[in-house]
């Protein structure tokens, strides 16, 4: 792989050998965000190059911006991200408000509505963070009525996880380039194909009610099919396009073709021991995943990670994005503001290491860099950005109907219920909880 340059000069290696150690006043910036702990293990790491995943690559460049600018000092604050939102709307209520805080860009426009969050615009333009270079997808997340709000940090979008040393053994491709259907036809025919070969699951999915949820948005995206087609407060999933989409997963579950693991733990482990042959997931599990298919001898040598299949229509993905905000009372002195927007842009400026977590870079310019292209386990994922699509941004509370749909179409598949009855209670959850937010 290519090696990165390095982030500290010679010169300024030789003014921090000749001016004397003396203390500096630092301007603190509190940067709030989730992504777990990982203090003993990257808390005093300076090598991007090291870490493959969000904890490591975000603390470690803390830790090269700290080192570079001694005047200022990033103090990350570190929640949950369950109740992420909740603790961060709460804090922003008593007025214990962080300078910089982290945010899906589908959750946006909630704290936008209630003018909790700064408008950025010129902000960039003075800290030099060149908005043009970012990709039209995370640039219209955080975009709203032509105003932009954030400074995104990724694309986080659904794709499959695959052994393709089993993919191979079955048939269907060679090592490290496994063939992946086009349709839902093909997608039935590679399945029992695979299982005839090997006897095992050709595809898993967790039980997981935002994984089954991505899902669907994902083959509907495909179909071409709106969820909300007349207003933003109304889902529609009594039409015949999204009990398609699940007729064929259920399909799948019926032959045996997939398997609906109960946990992300277990379906890792069983990944990993070379119990099926492809795990639908997110690219954030790129970096776990590779760790273990580098293990030596391990059932799952020749793993890839893969666009999510064309299998109900045109090539589309659902995507999100992870972004930077500065939240109304926060950085309230204009040190605090500069210092915050540097960090910003340090963070724009090294944006092609936390690639290495298996998001994509935001950045157009990255794109078709070698740094980028050249990461290894990865097919296809320069395709995404022209199919990476999201829910209408206007629809609130994503990441709290996602699960309801989730949920009751999860206890279809497992036989709970009958599939009307999810799809109308699905529907009835979402449209009675976003008539509460009108």
């Amino acid at each position: 792989m290519k090696r990165f340059k390095t982030f500290v000069t010679m010169g300024a290696l030789a003014m921090a050998l000749v001016i004397p150690s003396v203390a500096q006043a630092q301007t603190e910036v509190r940067f709030a965000r989730f992504f777990g702990a990982c203090e003993a293990d990257f808390g005093t790491n300076m090598d991007p190059s090291l870490p493959s995943n969000e904890c490591g690559v975000i603390t470690t460049l803390t830790n090269i911006f700290n080192e570079q600018n001694p005047d200022v000092r990033v103090v990350p604050e570190i929640v949950e991200w369950g109740p992420y939102y909740e603790q961060l709307a709460g804090r922003i209520a008593t007025g214990d408000v962080p300078d910089i805080s982290v945010m899906h860009g589908d959750m946006l426009v909630n704290f936008v509505r209630r003018g909790m969050i700064a408008p950025l615009d010129e902000a960039f333009v003075e800290a030099g963070i060149d908005v043009e270079d970012i990709a039209p997808g995370p640039r219209n997340n955080v975009t709203i009525e032509g105003t932009v709000y954030a400074l995104p940090q990724d694309f986080v979008t659904w794709i499959w996880h695959t052994n393709s040393g089993l993919m191979t053994q079955a048939g269907l491709g060679e090592a490290s380039a496994p063939v992946y259907p086009t349709s839902g036809e093909e997608l039935l025919a590679q399945a029992r194909q695979f299982k005839e070969a090997t006897g095992l699951p050709y595809l898993a999915m967790t039980l997981d009610a935002n994984a089954m949820a991505r899902t669907l948005y994902t083959m509907l995206m495909q179909s071409g099919y709106e969820l909300f087609p007349d207003s933003t407060t109304q889902i529609d999933l009594h039409s015949p396009g999204p009990r398609e989409a699940f007729d064929l997963m259920q399909q799948l579950v019926d032959e045996q073709l997939m398997v609906i693991s109960p946990d992300w733990s277990s379906a890792y482990t069983s990944f990993s021991n070379g119990e099926f042959g492809n795990m639908i997931g997110g690219t954030w599990q790129i970096g776990d995943l590779v760790r273990l298919s580098e293990q030596t001898g391990g059932a799952l040598e020749g793993y890839v990670a893969h666009v999510f299949p064309a299998i109900n229509g045109e090539p589309a993905v659902w995507s999100s994005s992870h972004s930077w905000v500065m939240l109304n009372g926060g950085a309230a002195t204009p040190e605090k503001r500069e210092a915050s927007l540097r960090f910003m842009k340090f963070l724009f400026d090294n944006n092609i290491h936390w690639a290495r977590t298996g998001h994509l870079p935001m950045r157009t310019s990255l794109m078709t860099d070698p740094a980028f292209t050249e990461m290894p386990y990865r097919i296809g994922f320069g395709d995404i950005p022209p199919i990476a699509q999201t829910l209408p941004k206007d629809v609130l509370q994503q990441r709290i109907i996602q699960p309801f749909i989730g949920e009751e179409l999860l206890a279809a598949l497992q036989g709970q219920k009958s599939a009307e009855d999810a799809f109308a209670a699905a529907e009835e959850r979402v449209n009675t909880y976003l008539a509460r937010l009108r």
